[in-house]
């Protein structure tokens, strides 16, 4: 087992899901316009965490100019031409926000032109038929029991109240185009113009499948994993491509169109470009398919390299406080010095964006001296551009314990600060932020595993143990770790917010557990259990969100975990094909993800199956020009994924799906494979 690894979901990067912004320059140049201005932004509205790809319509642009949106400097830009920037939205406060391109000591601005929505939804596409499971995720928000959502007026169903800040339901039935989508609350109401997209032949920015059951004729797109253009003369066919009636090159858009009247699913479809993978989907039943290719390298930008999402800082002062005020020389939630080494300190960081992430570490403690005189201590910490809480994480620390002077060995915490809301953009430096240290860590959990998937099974290389990461979820503003929050990782200890089930037992308590109290009063929590082997494949994981209290807490619904049998690891198969079976829970996934790399890493394959699927045959590519796939002989790594989709259903797959913040549950392998040559 080598490729896959439990803390580095598929969605670290390797598959972006974001699509690029591509539109043609519609009209020319206003002659009435100045000749340096800002006209409008394409988008002209987006989620306050930033990160959507709009472009910026003008006049006299250069390609050193500076784009700014809201006073933050964007996270990426590329310029196209004078009239064109496309650029990455920094986060943003909700509301108006100016639009400027600064140039030398020149800035053209558009007041108010682009608007920061107070609500993010994910997805933020759906087909017309309704019945998408969508996420609403707000910053400031305060999502009650009675909450309300509409789309053009028409009820989400379904709805369920996370916490303050995120709720899930089910998209209405809409029609084409952009819908407006309005969040009433006891005492707010939030409106997004044009906050979601209804689409009927298929999501232009996530691909998969679409138009309901194939019944006679079959859509198929195939288009650049990396520029999302479509690929001209990409092989395609409907069935194994040595047999089948239904096979071609695609169009000069990437498209091509089957029709019979035997065309009906469940269907498997095939497909590879010169210089890209080969990509399939099986036992599938829907009338549009859009298949992303990769290739080895991704090609080359034009122009120079994009400004980067550079870090910015946070500063501020941290005080202590309770019901009845707030700052005090003391450090009254963390006890005094149990050891003549032993010291009051602080680590300051941020919140993670999302459980699966880390925020930067801590940059210097804050070790407490008495002084009557004093009742706040300065701090300075590093933070990535996006919406995020300053956390306080306060407790003692014995020096004698850490001989190596990490600064984690010999730290245990007992109280928190959070301050929520700071928005931080590329190279940015926001000051006079106050954390107030007022909740105790006296909360406790007990979390016990239902039927996990086994460990230590004869023959096999791991699961090896359990592990439990536990976070106060705080939807829009990212996640806080249980324990030692945001402090670096120590060889030799669990990972921040990682706690280890001792052998031979399936529940664990986690103690001194951040109450929902103060500034995460409206938070949830969030809870990650591992079946791995030392962090890394072969591995089980179930996530649980949306917890509204601790005590005892059982968790099951696990994945089995993989186990490849033909070919076994490191071995050569028996036939053209791949076998595996799930060993342990039987919980169908929604779908089945397998990856075929070469030994120099290059992309070999990228299969896509129904849950039920556990045996691929890998077809004779000869007649497409491609005779010894897979390479015979060659040491190829093969990764397969189990993914569970929170009320996903498979024939309605989307690339978006290869994205973390989107299971309930995952599973998977990587080994060493070889594959026999063709008869």
């Amino acid at each position: 087992a080598s490729a896959a690894g439990c803390g580095a979901p598929v969605t670290a990067g390797d598959d972006p899901i974001d699509a690029a912004v591509h539109r043609p320059d519609a009209a020319p140049a206003d002659a009435e316009a100045p000749l340096f201005s800002v006209q409008y932004s394409d988008p002209d509205h987006g989620p306050f965490r930033g990160g959507d790809e709009i472009q910026i319509r003008g006049n006299g642009f250069a390609e050193g100019d500076e784009v700014w949106i809201g006073g933050r400097r964007v996270l990426d830009q590329t310029f196209i031409d004078s009239r064109r920037f496309e650029v990455v939205t920094p986060p943003g406060e909700p509301g108006a926000a100016d639009v400027e391109v600064r140039h030398g000591g020149q800035i053209a601005v558009d007041p108010g032109g682009f608007r920061y929505d107070a609500i993010a939804l994910d997805p933020p596409s759906g087909s017309i038929a309704g019945g998408t499971f969508v996420t609403l995720t707000g910053l400031g928000t305060d999502f009650d029991a009675g909450t309300t959502v509409t789309l053009d007026g028409v009820p989400m169903t379904g709805v369920t109240v996370v916490d303050a800040q995120r709720l899930t339901g089910f998209t209405p039935p809409g029609v084409v185009g952009d819908a407006d989508v309005v969040v009433r609350t006891g005492a707010s109401v939030y409106t997004i113009d044009r906050g979601y997209t209804y689409f009927t032949t298929g999501d232009p920015f996530a691909g998969g499948m679409s138009g309901g059951h194939l019944a006679g004729v079959l859509n198929v797109v195939v288009l650049d994993n990396w520029t999302r253009d479509g690929i001209e003369g990409a092989w395609v066919s409907v069935g194994d491509p040595a047999t089948s009636p239904y096979q071609g090159r695609t169009d000069a858009l990437g498209q091509i169109t089957f029709s019979g009247a035997d065309l009906v699913g469940p269907v498997t479809v095939w497909a590879t470009a010169t210089d890209h993978e080969v990509a399939s989907f099986h036992c599938f039943d829907a009338a549009n398919l859009t298949i992303w290719l990769r290739s080895p390298i991704p090609p080359p930008s034009s122009g120079p390299p994009g400004v980067g999402p550079t870090d910015g800082e946070i500063h501020g002062q941290v005080l202590f406080g309770n019901a009845t005020g707030q700052g005090s020389p003391f450090w009254p939630l963390v006890p005094e010095p149990r050891t003549p080494t032993e010291v009051k300190r602080i680590y300051v960081t941020t919140s993670a964006p999302t459980i699966f992430s880390s925020p930067r570490p801590p940059l210097e403690p804050i070790d407490y001296a008495y002084d009557p005189d004093r009742v706040s201590w300065d701090f300075e910490v590093r933070s990535r551009p996006g919406a995020y809480a300053v956390v306080a994480l306060a407790g003692l620390y014995d020096p004698a314990r850490d001989p190596d002077g990490t600064g984690v060995v010999g730290f245990e915490p007992f109280a928190l600060g959070v301050t929520r809301g700071v928005l931080v953009g590329p190279g940015q430096t926001v000051d006079h932020v106050d954390v107030v240290v007022d909740i105790p860590l006296d909360a406790a959990a007990l979390v016990d595993l239902d039927d996990p998937p086994p460990l230590g099974t004869p023959g096999w290389l791991g699961p090896s143990e359990y592990a439990v990461r536990a976070f106060v979820d705080l939807g829009g503003d990212g996640a806080i770790a249980f324990g030692r929050h945001g402090l670096p990782p120590v060889v030799g200890l669990p990972p921040p917010g990682q706690f280890n089930i001792p052998r031979g037992e399936t529940s664990i308590l986690l103690a001194n557990a951040p109450p929902r109290f103060g500034a995460i009063g409206d938070a949830s929590y969030a809870f990650v259990v591992n079946a791995w082997t030392g962090g890394a494949d072969p591995f089980s994981a179930r996530i649980v969100r949306g917890v509204g209290a601790l005590g005892a807490l059982t968790i099951g619904d696990f994945l089995g975990t993989p186990r490849p049998l033909d070919p076994a690891p490191d071995a050569t198969a028996s036939a053209r094909h791949v076998v595996f079976a799930a060993e342990g829970p039987q919980r169908e996934p929604t779908f089945h993800l397998h990856m075929l790399s070469g030994s120099d890493g290059r992309p070999l394959w990228r299969g896509v199956t129904c849950g039920a699927l556990r045996d691929v045959e890998l077809p004779d590519l000869t007649s497409w020009g491609v005779p010894d796939w897979p390479p015979a002989g060659e040491q190829t790594v093969w990764t397969v994924y189990a993914i569970a989709v929170e009320h996903g259903s498979y024939d309605d797959f989307t690339y978006r799906w290869m994205g973390a913040n989107y299971w309930d549950a995952y599973a998977a392998d990587a080994n060493y494979a070889y594959f026999p040559g063709l008869p």
